[in-house]
């Protein structure tokens, strides 16, 4: 197994005794560290779908049904089927309201929140990745002026640039090129956050409070983080003082 179908096969069971092997035989440099991270995140999703089902709920539900008219037929095999769907509808309910209620409780925290909400917008425009030419300096500069964002736009090297609702976020998610591969940049004005590095599933983010506002940066590896977070600093026309060194 070589580092791609390792980082491939994670995504699919991260419990698979095969990438545990594979780790251990160092297939990718970090791949101890994100198979620890993608088992983390399953048992995550395990705990916040771990609601029990009430007992007797199912019986409340069929008694709360209308019995059928007098003498309507009833084929013989008909009602246990029914019964059996009408269980498993029950139990789906109410695992969907509980994950409903445990999850935001889990994202309360405004940097968290933000932090996954850009990652899981990554899946909506993944050819937002795939730019190579420079976006037009007059276009990005017309998109960050139409958000009241006033910056100097040439300061960054950007090839994707667009305004994209994130979670209940009006955010410029831009994409910039750097020398570890492309780096997306997701800026939220009037937002405050923590400044926060983290890891989710195979994606590196950070967290900065920038100008009036929140910069989340999104990538495979956080290399080019600080070289980025510089060009934002500089095209709002602040100071660049970072923490040094990436992962």
């Amino acid at each position: 197994m070589n580092c791609s179908e390792f980082r491939r096969r994670l995504l699919v069971d991260p419990r698979d005794p095969a990438l545990a092997e594979a780790a251990r035989a160092g297939v990718c440099e970090d791949a101890s560290q994100r198979l620890a991270e993608a088992i983390a995140w399953e048992a995550r999703i395990g705990e916040a779908l771990a609601v029990p089902v009430p007992a007797g709920l199912a019986d409340r539900i069929l008694s709360a049904l209308p019995e059928p008219a007098t003498g309507a037929s009833v084929p013989g095999r008909w009602r246990p089927r029914r019964l059996q769907w009408l269980a498993a509808a029950a139990a789906v309910a109410v695992l969907a309201l509980g994950l409903l209620w445990t999850l935001p409780q889990r994202v309360a925290d405004p940097t968290e929140a933000l932090l996954l909400a850009s990652v899981e917008h990554l899946t909506h425009e993944p050819y937002a990745l795939t730019r190579t030419s420079r976006v037009p300096p007059a276009l990005a500069h017309r998109v960050f002026a139409e958000a009241d964002v006033r910056l100097d736009a040439s300061a960054l090297d950007l090839v994707y640039l667009n305004r994209c609702p994130l979670g209940h976020w009006r955010s410029l998610h831009a994409v910039m090129r750097a020398a570890e591969g492309p780096v997306t940049a997701m800026y939220v004005p009037h937002q405050a956050v923590e400044r926060l590095d983290r890891r989710v599933e195979m994606v590196a983010v950070r967290t900065v409070p920038l100008g009036d506002g929140a910069l989340v940066l999104l990538a495979e590896s956080n290399q080019d983080f600080d070289a980025v977070e510089s060009a934002w600093y500089q095209a709002l026309g602040g100071p660049a003082e970072l923490a040094a060194g990436g992962r």
